[in-house]
């Protein structure tokens, strides 16, 4: 499979490059896609505050890189990229590929039994599963809401502390996806053959970092820059009920994007006004993706009665009164 742990480990303490975007540019997507929210989504997301913790979360996971740990970092690392054209590697296409992680992992082993082939990457997984875990959140949050029990106040701040923590999470990867070069196997250097004279791979290349970071500081690309953008606004099949179809179209709409990365880093163009435009599209894109899934987590969410009841059955009110004020179980003493 693609980057065994051990190169996984030395790839990260060599190439902070892999970091997507940066912590600008991850949070401009997250202020971008929460501002772009339609009116009657819930106005507290919208507070200063709130805005600012959920844009400060979108850069956790690639925090936890920053901690050498060999379990956190073999299942973190794959989740930021999808490199479509490896796919192909397991007779997969990105419309074939299983949409269960479990599924994916066992159809690549099928294909691939001695391990050998480099794995393409878990990022279209981690958005399905990081999507289904906030619809999950709000679910949740609605239930309290619809409670209005003062004696549930803990709980709904929880509730909402929740839904902030996997906000944050989905944007990182979504925006992720966004950089072209989290979609290919090309993604710090051309790889192999090279008859139109790409940057090529190699210990010093930089192209990656350079999307990262330095395009957004050499263009001084700013909120203000990725709002004006104003790209489409993203409808999602079902209202939000299910995403895969809309995940795979835009992975690809990034995805197409990477050799005009390469062609322009070539020609010059990437460090100049065109360059400034591409960055900006995807920026933009990726804010108008992040925004369409936030809506249609919150508006797949709805709490069903069931859900409610089976909520209260659960979350025992005088069980969690009992744990808040100290109380484990009767103190009685039988003599």
């Amino acid at each position: 499979m693609k980057r065994t742990l051990a190169a996984l480990l030395a790839l990260q303490c060599a190439l902070p490059a892999t970091f997507a975007w940066g912590a600008h540019g991850h949070r401009l997507i997250t202020y971008v896609a929460i501002d772009s929210l339609p009116g009657d989504f819930p106005n507290w997301f919208s507070e200063s505050k709130v805005r600012d913790r959920i844009a400060y979360q979108s850069n956790e996971i690639d925090r936890w890189k920053g901690w050498k740990h060999g379990t956190l970092n073999h299942t973190n690392y794959a989740n930021h990229f999808l490199d479509v054209e490896l796919l192909e590697d397991f007779g997969l296409t990105i419309h074939t590929m299983p949409r269960l992680r479990g599924d994916f992992i066992r159809a690549m082993a099928k294909a691939d039994p001695d391990g050998k082939k480099k794995e393409p990457g878990f990022a279209l997984q981690a958005v399905d599963e990081a999507y289904a875990k906030l619809q999950s959140s709000f679910n949740t949050l609605r239930i309290l809401e619809q409670l209005n029990d003062s004696r549930r106040a803990h709980q709904l701040a929880q509730a909402r502390e929740n839904a902030v923590y996997h906000m944050g999470i989905l944007s990182h990867i979504v925006g992720d996806l966004a950089q072209p070069l989290h979609t290919t196997k090309h993604y710090n250097g051309w790889q192999g053959e090279n008859p139109r004279g790409f940057a090529a791979a190699g210990r010093d290349q930089t192209i990656h970092a350079f999307m990262d970071t330095g395009a957004l500081d050499l263009h001084k690309i700013d909120y203000a820059t990725v709002r004006a953008a104003k790209a489409p606004a993203i409808k999602l099949d079902g209202d939000g009920k299910d995403i895969w179809t809309d995940l795979r179209a835009y992975v690809l709409r990034s995805h197409a994007k990477f050799e005009t990365v390469y062609e322009m880093d070539k020609d010059g163009t990437l460090r100049k006004s065109p360059g400034r435009a591409l960055v900006t599209d995807r920026l933009a894109d990726g804010a108008a993706m992040l925004a369409a899934l936030y809506n249609g987590a919150w508006t797949s969410s709805v709490p069903t009665e069931q859900q409610i009841s089976d909520f209260t059955r659960y979350n025992e009110l005088d069980g969690d009164l009992a744990r808040s004020s100290g109380q484990r179980g009767a103190a009685t003493t039988v003599k």
